[in-house]
């Protein structure tokens, strides 16, 4: 009787486990939210990494964009995009990533041309935000200060998120650096 009941605790924990780790890999599934992530994530292949990495913008923070390609050595198949790191400044410095996907790149310029155009005049109210998202968690917000000037925040990732401030000029420097790795990945499609 008593190994029976012991048995069955045990099969109980065993069964707890198993679906418990079938949980979790089904969420690692779940958490790329671009194609490309999703892509490099591929289990029980080789992929190949090609990256190149522009110049660095350091304010309060750094960010680093690098064009992406992606090959699964198997099937021969590519998958283009970019990835863009953001590095607190001060005492946390923490470092995120957040990758867009190939498609996608011409709406975050979009994006940063219509919120670089943003001023108090948009709203009737004291203070402004714009803001952009990609899918891969990747924010630019540009706002306005207490000075009366904007100022522009780059953010990577969702929980335990990198922010970095940078001027409307350096938006403006991210923006040419996100073109120059769009050409680069069109030179080599």
């Amino acid at each position: 009787m008593k190994t029976k009941i012991i048995f069955t605790l045990l099969l109980g924990i065993v069964l707890v486990f198993a679906v418990g780790a079938g949980q979790q890999s089904k969420e690692t599934q779940q958490e790329s939210k671009t194609q490309i992530e999703a892509f490099g994530m591929q289990r029980g292949t080789v992929i190949v990494k090609g990256y190149s990495a522009l110049p660095t913008i350091i304010e309060m923070g750094k960010i680093t964009v690098e064009c992406l390609e992606l090959t699964n050595a198997s099937t021969g198949i590519r998958q283009f995009g970019i990835v863009i790191e953001v590095e607190e400044s001060g005492r946390l410095e923490r470092t995120d990533r957040s990758f867009i996907d190939y498609d996608e790149i011409d709406s975050l310029l979009k994006g940063i041309d219509y919120i670089s155009k943003v001023t108090s005049k948009n709203t009737k109210l004291n203070n402004f935000e714009a803001i952009y998202k990609t899918k891969g968690d990747f924010t630019v917000t540009l706002f306005n200060n207490e000075r009366g000037g904007t100022q522009v925040a780059v953010k990577s990732g969702y929980i335990g998120s990198a922010t970095a401030f940078i001027s409307t000029d350096k938006l403006a420097q991210l923006r040419v650096l996100i073109v120059q790795a769009k050409e680069k990945l069109d030179s080599i499609k």
